[in-house]
């Protein structure tokens, strides 16, 4: 039976109650945010020591514009990216989500840069560290991220949130299903404001909250030939109808949704 996964969410919740109460609720795989103040190998641990699997970490993003950038700040970023891969090997995590962007104005693609992600998935890849590049805003850098890291050792997440709310006109799976490594899940209400692409409608609700078509996306899935983790990627303050309820009971609805979804998935496989 396919596993399934889900992340630690922004709530107030103490993360070691959080997977504690996650594997408490039948999901098998967690994933994190790599953290400065957090320990990364310690969540690692307990995560472990709570019965979960890890699938990833989630790399930081907020500056990622800056791998595109020859500026101090781009050096420092790029020798924090190779930190953090060390950090996944030593903690036993072998898959690490990386955005390519942040926000409606990146700097344009750039040699250096390719030399820095190119540079990062070698010393990536000599750890054991699968690099998952995450499809976000509609700009040109994860295509060109993708064409240039040419090596099956690294590969693709998929957002299924991101490609309705910030792409819904290309279809992401149809371009790197083949390079699929992990899946972020979650739901929303789509582009809000046609032609204005805001991250204000990335909500990151609960499957069958918002608008995205879950028969399209356990198709999708099931063509793909992915065996891994449903991983769901949601926060407990943003899914807005379940924003004041207890963590533990907003886990248990998360859960059915899960099963919802897997089921489905499972009834598209034996459809092809």
């Amino acid at each position: 039976m396919r596993k399934l996964g889900v992340s630690l969410t922004d709530g107030e919740t103490p993360w070691r109650e959080q997977l504690r109460l996650i594997a408490e609720t039948g999901f098998d795989y967690t994933f994190f945010d790599w953290e400065e103040t957090e320990d990364t190998a310690a969540r690692a641990a307990f995560a472990r020591e709570s019965g979960l699997l890890i699938d990833s970490l989630h790399a930081p993003f907020g500056r990622i514009n800056s791998f595109w950038e020859d500026t101090q700040e781009g050096a420092d970023y790029f020798a924090l990216m190779l930190r953090i891969v060390d950090e996944c090997a030593a903690a036993d995590i072998h898959k690490l989500v990386m955005h390519t962007t942040v926000g409606n104005h990146p700097p344009a693609t750039c040699e250096l840069g390719f030399i820095r992600y190119r540079t990062m998935c070698d010393h990536a890849r000599e750890k054991g560290v699968h690099i998952c590049f995450e499809n976000l805003e509609p700009f040109p850098h994860l295509h060109e991220i993708m064409a240039a890291v040419d090596d099956p050792f690294h590969g693709f997440c998929w957002d299924c949130g991101h490609n309705l709310c910030y792409t819904p006109h290309i279809d992401m799976m149809a371009l790197y299903a083949d390079r699929l490594m992990c899946l972020h899940l979650h739901d929303n209400y789509g582009v809000t404001q046609p032609g204005n692409i805001d991250f204000r409608d990335d909500q990151h609700m609960l499957p069958f909250d918002g608008v995205l078509d879950w028969d399209w996306v356990a198709r999708k899935i099931a063509k793909s030939g992915y065996d891994g983790p449903l991983t769901f990627e949601y926060s407990s303050r943003t899914a807005r109808r379940h924003a004041d309820r207890p963590y533990r009971e907003f886990l248990q609805t998360a859960m059915q949704r899960a099963i919802r979804l897997r089921d489905m998935v499972d009834k598209s496989n034996t459809e092809s």
